[in-house]
């Protein structure tokens, strides 16, 4: 029996940053899988160092051996509107249907989450899923939440959450750190030269695109 969605997510607390410098990584590996109980090797890109606190403090709140795992590294700061809020819109659940852990840091507008007293019951498929979660999300506003500013937050696949609606423009950081067994191989995303690329890229498509591009 698979756990109901709508849980909330888990405030890990305060990081002190100050990001400057527009940017757009998307998905940028900084670990690949290594030998069970190696040493944690990570690679960032020099664009990136200013984010370690952020994955250092995912790293530490994870108990076990890590060395399966490749850990990703997504970091926008851009300019952001009502018309372009910098993440894709709708509700959502990051890491559908796997076990993928996620972090996410922003410095304002913060993600807006649904958690309702009553957790639900969606579909078991990627698409027709998104419309469930939309139109459970959006009935029930008195359950939205958005936690404050420089918050890390960890996020399973029954944390449903969309990008909040931009009241003001202006310029806005967003971080995640996506922990996975897989490999997130499509077309588009960071690369990490210091790193192996994935061999086996899949075409991006118009619809809301899953990370794993392929069964792996």
């Amino acid at each position: 029996m698979h756990e109901l969605y709508g849980k909330p997510p888990c405030d890990l607390g305060r990081i002190e940053l100050e990001p400057r410098e527009m940017m757009f990584w998307l998905y940028c590996p900084i670990k690949v899988p290594t030998a069970p109980m190696g040493k944690l090797e990570l690679h960032y890109p020099a664009n990136l160092a200013q984010f370690e606190p952020i994955v250092d403090r995912a790293v530490r709140s994870l108990a076990g051996d890590l060395a399966p795992y490749y850990i990703y590294l997504t970091a926008k700061t851009l300019w952001v509107t009502a018309d372009n809020p910098g993440n894709r819109p709708g509700w959502h659940s990051d890491g559908f249907l796997t076990d993928d852990l996620n972090f996410i840091w922003s410095n304002c507008n913060g993600t807006l989450f649904w958690v309702p007293e009553q957790r639900a019951a969606f579909t078991q498929d990627h698409h027709d899923s998104l419309a469930e979660m939309e139109a459970a999300a959006e009935q029930d506003v008195a359950h939205h939440r958005v936690y404050p500013d420089k918050h890390l937050l960890l996020l399973d696949q029954y944390v449903i959450h969309r990008v909040a609606d931009v009241k003001q423009p202006g310029m806005r950081t967003f971080v995640k750190v996506s922990f996975s067994r897989h490999k997130y191989n499509l077309v588009g995303n960071s690369i990490n030269h210091a790193l192996p690329l994935p061999a086996d890229y899949v075409e991006r498509t118009a619809e809301r695109n899953h990370p794993i591009g392929s069964a792996n």
